[in-house]
């Protein structure tokens, strides 16, 4: 069930006169309530050393495997960047899977206050993250599950059938090669109790180390060799770019006030659907909707379904801490949700509209929107915060051009075509919102279309692509402006 979020409100919804039509606009919105970044991480702090004060001593040893091959992540290395949408990783079975069908007491660690405590570690030396598919779950009242790391994240509790009740879920990201699973029975626990334990996992999904390191090089496809060098070392041994082509700006390094909003509105995304895990973009827009929140736009050609939207985790304000400084660290960032569902999808103007199953950090912004077209008015100044490469923010100009061809089912209209006049996007930045100069949403990314799409450094032959907003509105209109 969604928490109603208190919200600072600026200015109020009103209609827009464009060559004597009005349209309809939402006014950028503050989230006021909620935690902060800061008690984000330290809850997930506590609750890490507390899991790991109660780790039973046996639990790492004979850890089970994640068999992966070097052919298999030099795949997802050298797969080209343009591919839509990015592929960070891959979903793996399990050199033997785990089935927990009850328990038995006397196999389990005993906690100070009378508990119980199972725990298993997975382990893989090619990953740079770990996600669990947790299956058939079904746990009693006093049971709860838990995915962490000994570096410190630690999400759940997961409990009964978990977040949706099916019993079929994805844990959120554990980075490093090793995530722990462990399940905690409160006192008083009774046979019954164990009994009713269930839950198996015979599959994870593992974000490489390239993508989660900031390993990966433009020019240049990176060598298993690296990844054996490099593993298990910290992502701020690399420094911006953070595995970027060098045309993209770091948008810490900007101040620019029509884009501003966005930086604490946008999230890099990623999520499993089928065999792999890929990254797009997206961010919060404002509403005045009195029984729905927390809506999100991405781009439909990253995803459409509320199945796979289960999966999804959010990356709030993913950033450097300094103009062009070290890549931030995925394993100790402050404020990672997971799951959301889809309210509205369309593969024309390629946009999904998804809200989420918990709320975005305080001080995020809900972005404001306009529904007045924008495709056809040449010049006009658009800006965009995105996520390329499932890396830090980086900023971009782009101006509307009238002018430029357009590609095989993006009509004009439906779509936005533009040409960068700062910075650039590249594969992951897709689903980012684009605003116009005063900070509206107008569209968001679908990506490019021109004859060398495989460089997105080279302006002068390539357009950026947007769905247009106006031509969808009257999709989103009931969610967002009922």
């Amino acid at each position: 069930m969604l928490i109603v979020l208190a919200i600072a409100v600026i200015g109020l919804a009103s209609p827009a006169a464009a060559a004597g039509r009005s349209y309809d606009q939402m006014p950028m919105q503050i989230v006021t309530k909620g935690l902060t970044a800061e008690q984000h991480l330290q809850r997930q702090a506590e609750l890490g050393r507390r899991l790991a004060r109660e780790l039973p001593a046996d639990a790492l040893e004979k850890a089970v495997q994640i068999p992966v091959t070097r052919e298999e992540i030099n795949a997802i290395e050298t797969a080209p960047r343009s591919t839509t949408p990015l592929r960070i990783g891959l979903v793996k079975a399990l050199a033997s899977g785990i089935v927990v069908a009850g328990l038995d007491a006397d196999s389990l660690s005993r906690t100070a206050d009378g508990g119980l405590v199972w725990a298993k570690a997975v382990r893989s030396d090619a990953a740079g993250a770990i996600r669990l598919h947790v299956q058939d779950m079904s746990l009693p009242a006093n049971a709860e599950l838990y995915v962490y790391s000994r570096a410190g994240q630690a999400f759940g509790p997961y409990t009964v059938a978990g977040p949706d009740f099916s019993g079929d879920f994805w844990t959120t990201a554990v980075f490093g090669s090793e995530a722990i699973l462990q399940l905690r029975l409160s006192a008083p626990v009774s046979e019954a109790d164990l009994s009713a334990v269930s839950f198996r996992i015979e599959e994870a999904g593992i974000i490489t180390q390239g993508f989660t390191n900031g390993l990966l090089e433009p020019d240049r496809p990176l060598p298993w060799e690296r990844f054996e060098k490099r593993a298990g070392k910290a992502a701020t041994d690399a420094a911006f770019p953070c595995g970027n082509p060098g045309c993209v700006v770091d948008a810490t390094c900007t101040n620019v006030a029509a884009a501003n909003p966005a930086k604490s509105a946008t999230a890099k995304i990623e999520w499993v659907s089928g065999a792999f895990i890929y990254t797009c973009t997206g961010g919060l827009l404002s509403d005045n909707n009195p029984t729905q929140n927390n809506f999100f736009l991405t781009a439909n050609h990253c995803l459409s379904s509320s199945k796979t939207a289960k999966s999804v985790s959010f990356y709030w304000r993913y950033a450097t801490s300094s103009c062009n400084g070290t890549c931030p660290s995925n394993s100790g960032w402050p404020y990672v949700t997971t799951g959301a569902s889809v309210a509205a999808s369309n593969r024309k103007g390629d946009f999904t509209l998804m809200q989420l199953t918990s709320n975005p950090p305080a001080g995020s912004v809900l972005l404001g929107w306009n529904s007045a077209p924008v495709a056809n008015t040449n010049g006009a100044h658009l800006y965009r915060i995105s996520n390329p490469n499932f890396g830090p923010q980086v900023y971009s100009q782009h101006d509307v051009n009238t002018s430029a061809p357009t590609c095989t089912g993006w009509p004009r209209g439906e779509r936005i075509y533009s040409r960068d006049i700062t910075g650039a996007t590249d594969g992951g930045s897709s689903g980012s919102p684009v605003l116009n100069a005063s900070s509206q949403v107008v569209g968001q990314l679908s990506g490019a279309c021109g004859t060398n799409v495989n460089d997105p450094c080279d302006a002068a032959s390539n357009a950026t692509v947007d769905g247009a907003f106006a031509f969808y509105y009257s999709q989103v209109q009931p969610f967002l402006n009922p």
